[in-house]
């Protein structure tokens, strides 16, 4: 999200990389138990488990090529594809280019797709729900994601509002702390919540399952600290009778969703992906709303290094960054 990166490559310089160095690479859970032992004494999330990922990203890439099978196959294999549904940022966008929008989306394949919701006023979500409804037709899925803009009260008044345009979940209704919150909402509302992009461990998710807080779970595999841990929290929703609908990195996510049972779709975030980037030497395939993760063996992404540079972020960089933002 463009905050807290020179911080995570400080946490893997100074701290992973010296407790890790001499470590035998036998299994990846051992490798993320000694690095979550050092570093979440300074907290359970956030940057510590986004430096854990990197680390166990990492380590399940290299345990897939020494098996030389992909990694959907290594952790496995319940399926070959996963049907994808498209995203972006589009709260921006008047009813009129939100159409325009969303018609590109279902001219490329795709029978779901997810808009953003949360305007200032029921009126303006209402117009852009309807529209959304409208583009993909009444079998089509339809998503909303608030991305936390309500209060219970709010909230309460706008799913009931959108019920007849059947949506398939409402993503993040309210602030992620307030569990409380998502089980009222959750008892009162018939439109099916989603909550994960937020939450950083297992421990965050089992709290949610245990207040029946949620019908689907969106765990990210880089803040819950990697492959590990979400392969943790996807068997933990196994045992709820939750599906798994991960949020972004859907590189990473395609291989995770193919291999478990509970895989529900994968995201694809327009803009957001090293596809649409280009930093990719073998792009993930979508065709008629589906996609399958690379036959080659690890988790499938190997970078072409001379675009990334292209990309780099330097401190005087940051600096400007922080500044405009801060404007």
């Amino acid at each position: 999200v463009g905050v807290g990166g020179s911080a995570i490559k400080a946490l893997l310089d100074d701290y992973c990389r010296q407790i890790l160095i001499g470590t035998e690479l036998r299994g990846a859970e051992r490798v993320w138990d000694t690095l979550w032992s050092h570093l979440h004494r300074t907290g359970s999330g956030g940057i510590n488990t986004l430096a854990i990922a990197a680390v166990d990203i990492a380590v399940w890439d290299a345990l897939s090529v020494a098996n030389r099978k992909p990694l959907y196959q290594v952790l496995g294999a319940a399926r070959s594809s996963i049907p994808v549904y498209a995203s972006g940022i589009d709260l921006f966008m008047d009813p009129a280019r939100l159409r325009s929008h969303l018609q590109r989306y279902v001219e490329d394949g795709y029978r779901a797709v997810k808009i953003k919701v949360g305007r200032p006023t029921l009126r303006e979500d209402l117009e852009r729900v309807a529209v959304a409804r409208d583009v993909v037709g009444p079998d089509g899925i339809l998503l909303l994601d608030a991305n936390q803009a309500w209060r219970l009260d709010e909230a309460v008044r706008r799913l009931a509002a959108f019920q007849q345009y059947d949506p398939y979940w409402i993503e993040e209704p309210l602030a992620p702390e307030d569990l409380e919150g998502h089980a009222r909402l959750r008892r009162i509302s018939r439109v099916p919540i989603a909550v994960g992009e937020s939450l950083y461990t297992k421990h965050q998710f089992l709290e949610y399952l245990r207040a029946e807080a949620v019908d689907i779970l969106q765990p990210d595999v880089a803040r819950v600290g990697g492959i590990t841990e979400w392969m943790r929290i996807a068997h933990l929703a196994e045992a709820w009778n939750r599906p798994i609908a991960p949020h972004f990195l859907m590189e990473l996510s395609v291989q995770l969703l193919c291999a478990i049972r509970g895989g529900l779709i994968l995201e694809n975030v327009a803009g957001g992906s090293f596809n649409e980037l280009g930093l990719v030497d073998e792009r993930i395939a979508i065709s008629d709303g589906i996609a399958s993760p690379p036959d080659r063996a690890g988790h499938g992404i190997r970078f072409d290094r001379e675009r990334m540079a292209r990309y780099e972020v330097t401190s005087a960089g940051l600096q400007a960054l922080d500044t405009r933002t801060h404007k």
